[in-house]
């Protein structure tokens, strides 16, 4: 990395400071989700609080903003120091144009909101996490007014996890898949295969320490580096980054569903992949850390979906699983074992939703969070819309709110826009995975368990980048092409046509 301009050299190093309040923050935000406490909430509450008028602080410093503007004035600048100006101009817009004290209101208002969240889900009592919503809802959308948007309240929001997308550019994607999606479920659920397909294994159960010993496996082949890291539970598996040399993921383990813990070893480890295949030098500085959560998510969903529940995948791990549960999987097949990790059925819970019905779970949120920060719909009203949009496009309905509007921890943290990025990861995963075959004989590598030729491909391609290029621009260098769904919904028909004989 090559820093020539000095004021692009100065912000770097105050951006260090930044960067280490950042890392401590997320290590609080770890502790919270894996070890907290219930009575430590409020005090838990008041450390977060305070990390972030802290980095506020730093974000407003006086000398900070004014090295910021002469930086975005100076010209000649090359391609390191116009991304780090460009990423330092997209995070101030949050700092520099929301006022500190609702910054420090929003933070502490989350934390408390989470406990609220996680009782309610316990409990089963919307009511109960209803204020704290709420509250979230009323910061964002004033968040939204301070940071600013040219058409909808809800484009600043998206902003913030997706650099650029828009609610216009939401609609258009959501409305083309929820079509193409609902057509191949359709036809999916009309097929004699479909009307047969019983997944037996899920009736059994599976020690969860087993479930751990696979999933290490999986990660170590896959190439994480646990010594830079590390995995333990969590009620909503998460991977977080908490400074060089430490990528943390979390995994949950089903007593009668040992391929769920595999699919969120695949996930979580692409995320922390990601992470720790970015330069070393990049670290604690503006180009640090994945360029956004849809790209970051599309490292995931690839590991997940087109290697974690690929044919040949499970015929590499059939020996493993079946060294762990030799009565239990005895009787099965490569084939009966593929039928399993990629059956189709509309469910209620989207962290356990199938590749086909997964994009109408996050089209309903979309649709949701559209409609509330753009005030169409009250907070008194989503466990019921949530239930007829689920009805609509999935055809089951939540018989609770623990399995309905409460499934998800994400509005407890205040992420609202950050949902779609997990379609926009599908959308990226596809199309990186249709130029990555034209390189590489992905199946073959797959199924000899060759990870790291795999992984190295998306070492030079795209991991060690970072934020150096943002994802319109960096989808167009990796595949020539600016996004398109097409990838995806070609990937998802062949796939399945040939599973389920259509």
């Amino acid at each position: 990395m090559k820093i020539e301009n000095i004021y692009v050299k100065k912000l770097v190093s105050q951006y260090r400071e930044i960067s280490l309040l950042n890392n401590v923050s997320a290590l609080l935000s770890w502790d919270l989700e894996v070890n907290l406490p219930s009575r430590a909430m409020e005090a838990r509450s008041a450390q977060s609080a305070y990390l972030t008028k802290l980095t506020s602080d730093k974000w407003l410093d006086t000398d900070f903003k004014k090295t910021l503007e002469k930086a975005q004035e100076a010209r000649n600048l090359n391609a390191h120091e116009k991304a780090i100006v460009r990423n330092l101009v997209q995070g101030a817009k949050f700092y520099h144009r929301v006022p500190q004290e609702t910054i420090v209101n929003l933070s502490e208002t989350t934390s408390k909101a989470f406990f609220a969240w996680r009782e309610a889900r316990e409990k089963n009592k919307y009511k109960l996490f209803e204020p704290h919503l709420k509250k979230v809802i009323a910061l964002s959308k004033i968040i939204a007014e301070h940071i600013g948007y040219s058409d909808k309240p809800y484009d600043a929001l998206l902003d913030m996890y997706e650099p650029g997308f828009t609610t216009k550019e939401g609609k258009v994607i959501f409305g083309s898949l929820v079509k193409e999606l609902g057509a191949l479920l359709t036809k999916i659920k009309k097929s004699q295969a479909y009307l047969i397909d019983e997944n037996k294994l899920l009736t059994t159960e599976y020690s969860p320490t087993y479930q751990k010993q696979i999933a290490d496996f999986v990660l170590n082949k896959i190439g994480y580096d646990f010594s830079a890291g590390r995995m333990d539970v969590a009620a909503h598996p998460f991977t977080i980054e908490l400074g060089a040399g430490d990528v943390r993921i979390t995994n949950r383990y089903s007593p009668h569903n040992f391929i769920e813990s595999v699919m969120v070893a695949m996930h979580e480890g692409g995320h922390a992949l990601y992470e720790q295949g970015i330069v070393r030098e990049f670290d604690g500085t503006p180009l640090a850390g994945g360029v956004s959560l849809g790209i970051h998510e599309s490292q995931s969903r690839f590991w997940e979906n087109q290697v974690g529940r690929s044919r040949e995948f499970v015929e590499f791990l059939e020996p493993v699983l079946k060294a762990f549960y030799q009565k239990e999987l005895n009787a099965e097949t490569a084939e009966s074992l593929s039928k399993a990790f990629n059956m189709v059925r509309p469910s209620l819970i989207r962290v356990e939703a199938d590749e086909v019905t997964y994009n109408l779970h996050i089209a309903l949120r979309f649709e949701l969070e559209e409609a509330i920060i753009n005030g169409k719909i009250k907070v008194e009203d989503l466990p019921e819309v949530w239930r007829t949009k689920m009805k609509k496009y999935l055809g089951v309905e939540p018989k609770s709110d623990s399995e309905g509007v409460l499934q998800d921890v994400h509005w407890s943290h205040g992420s609202f826009g950050y949902f779609p990025t997990y379609t926009l990861g599908n959308l990226y995963a596809a199309q990186f995975t249709f130029f990555m075959k034209r390189e590489l004989a992905l199946a073959k590598l797959i199924r000899e368990g060759d990870f790291g030729t795999i992984l190295s491909w998306q070492r030079k391609n795209i991991h060690q980048y970072g934020s150096l290029y943002w994802p319109k621009e960096l989808v167009k260098r990796v595949t020539g092409k600016p996004l398109s769904p097409d990838y995806f919904l070609d990937y998802l028909k062949k796939k399945y046509s040939e599973m389920y004989s259509l």
